[in-house]
């Protein structure tokens, strides 16, 4: 069973274990499963049951006041940056669904691993050759604290899954030069492959991030973290290549709209810049598509799709088409390639329907 609310709230709370290693107690009450984005703390309600976790799963951890909890709800409930200073420490694991079954969970901060939630969660949580870790640092916070309780959390979740790809998003950089942020990430990253080499632990899947909610970087490393967790993802970057080369296109997106994720992309190499741009033009488009017609309903009718097409200032087009109303397919297009509109179009019927099957 799901815990109905946003589980953010104060009060006293502790850990208790079950079969998934999600119950907790809260204000003298013994909960059993998870909070929901949506509600609020006053619907919380004692489960009677436990809730499974789903097979494609990313697991939020980090630090109190690491930004975690910042960063699930601006990219998943639209919460503006500024409304996050006065957020409540999270109190309950909260789960996020994404498209493709990828579900992400916002676990409670911890101070001490020893003492807390972390350390009395079932090894269960981290198993599946499906689930992602993503440790957020505080980059302006205590490092060294954040770095031991990271450590901890690699330690348990490789001793069950020695292929987990951990991610780790150095966050709050906002406030930070470029050549200080690339400073600071250099630090951060020669610490934890040297203490996890020391340590004999498998740092082949480790990956590091520079990310803040005031931009796209948090969108961004989210999209690279989980792409590898959707289904088919090698036959969706293939498809999209042929897209490409078919059409003359510089590049593909498939984007989730609710969150402006990118779950699948061709193969030539992403700029940050590139997917920000891109990312800032999808939410404009979106705005347009909303004010001038409705989604089209989906079938097997491949004339049913919506397009929308825009013309930038310089040399580039871009071309969004509905593969269904949570997925859209952006395309961009260099102005010195001939227009070939109708081919363009044909192209993007087949391969809208093609990842439709894929991801129904």
């Amino acid at each position: 069973m799901v815990v109905s609310g946003n589980g953010r709230g104060g009060g006293g709370s502790g850990v208790r274990r079950n079969s998934t290693g999600l119950s907790y107690t809260h204000d003298g009450q013994i909960y059993t499963g998870l909070t929901t984005e949506a509600g609020s703390a006053a619907d919380i309600t004692q489960s009677k049951g436990d809730e499974e976790l789903a097979e494609r799963r990313v697991l939020f951890m980090g630090m109190p006041r690491s930004g975690k909890t910042s960063i699930v709800s601006v990219i998943f409930d639209g919460t503006q940056a500024y409304e996050t200073l006065g957020m409540l420490p999270t109190v309950l694991p909260t789960m996020y669904p994404l498209m493709a079954g990828i579900v992400v969970y916002d676990f409670p901060g911890v101070d001490d691993y020893s003492e807390t939630q972390y350390n009395n969660i079932s090894e269960s949580v981290y198993e599946g050759e499906h689930t992602s870790l993503v440790y957020v640092i505080d980059s302006q916070g205590d490092l060294q604290a954040s770095l031991s309780t990271m450590y901890s959390i690699i330690r348990t979740a490789q001793s069950v899954n020695a292929d987990i790809p951990i991610n780790i998003f150095i966050n709050k950089v906002d406030g930070l030069s470029d050549e200080l942020k690339q400073d600071t990430q250099q630090d951060i990253q020669n610490k934890v492959m040297k203490t996890m080499t020391y340590e004999s632990l498998n740092s082949t899947f480790v990956q590091f991030f520079l990310t803040t909610i005031y931009d796209e970087s948090i969108r961004e490393a989210l999209s690279r973290v989980v792409r590898r967790l959707v289904p088919r993802y090698n036959t969706l970057e293939t498809i999209l290549n042929s897209f490409c080369s078919k059409s003359s296109l510089d590049k593909a997106f498939l984007f989730d709209m609710n969150t402006k994720i990118y779950l699948a992309t061709d193969s030539t190499p992403t700029e940050s810049l590139l997917y920000m741009f891109t990312c800032h033009t999808l939410a404009a488009i979106e705005e347009i598509m909303t004010l001038c017609s409705s989604y089209a309903p989906m079938g097997e009718e491949e004339t049913g799709m919506q397009k929308t097409a825009v013309m930038m200032d310089g040399n580039t087009r871009i071309f969004v088409y509905q593969v269904n109303s949570c997925l859209a397919l952006l395309c961009l297009v260099s102005l010195k390639v001939p227009r070939h509109d109708s081919l363009l179009d044909f192209n993007g019927s087949k391969i809208a329907k093609a990842i439709r099957k894929i991801l129904p």
